[in-house]
């Protein structure tokens, strides 16, 4: 994905939440329905290739090494250690889920919401390129330390063209 473009609206608060428990697959797949609802995408990620599909992972899809599903408000990523799962949630909605916990109680995110573009077909970056879907409109959701201004996350977030 190329850099961001525009920014779209001024800072305002952010959810950071984690789950460094392990995971099952099945585990992740019912965190995943929970916290992510309406338009959904996901992106796999290998040494090779990044691609993004429509809708929520289930099966074969989460056993990539790593991964993430977001939609406008929300994006969940995971990290494959063998047989479980480590998740980080990032969000500009508060949850409230059992499994997750926030990052730190004392932190306070602030989140910035900024428009960007897909990388061109023929940027070198990843040798097999970027494939994504083209109904959607990606985005990206700073997440700043409110103590420091650094940024600490950068989120995708996801709007079906034409909505």
């Amino acid at each position: 994905m190329s850099q961001a473009t525009t920014a779209s609206q001024i800072e305002s608060p952010g959810f950071v939440s984690i789950q460094s428990n392990e995971l099952s697959q099945a585990d992740l797949e019912q965190l995943i329905d929970r916290c992510l609802t309406g338009d959904t995408w996901y992106c796999l990620r290998s040494p090779e290739a990044l691609t993004f599909h429509v809708g929520l992972p289930k099966g074969d899809s989460l056993s990539s090494q790593e991964g993430q599903v977001f939609d406008r408000d929300r994006e969940l990523r995971w990290k494959r250690q063998g047989d479980e799962y480590t998740v980080l949630l990032l969000s500009n909605t508060e949850i409230d889920d059992q499994v997750l916990q926030q990052l730190d109680e004392k932190q306070q995110w602030l989140i910035r919401d900024l428009n960007a573009n897909f990388y061109p077909p023929t940027e070198t970056r990843l040798p097999r390129g970027v494939a994504y879907p083209q109904d959607l409109d990606i985005g990206q959701r700073y997440f700043i330390d409110g103590q420091t201004g650094i940024v600490q996350f950068v989120a995708l977030r996801g709007v079906k063209r034409g909505k």
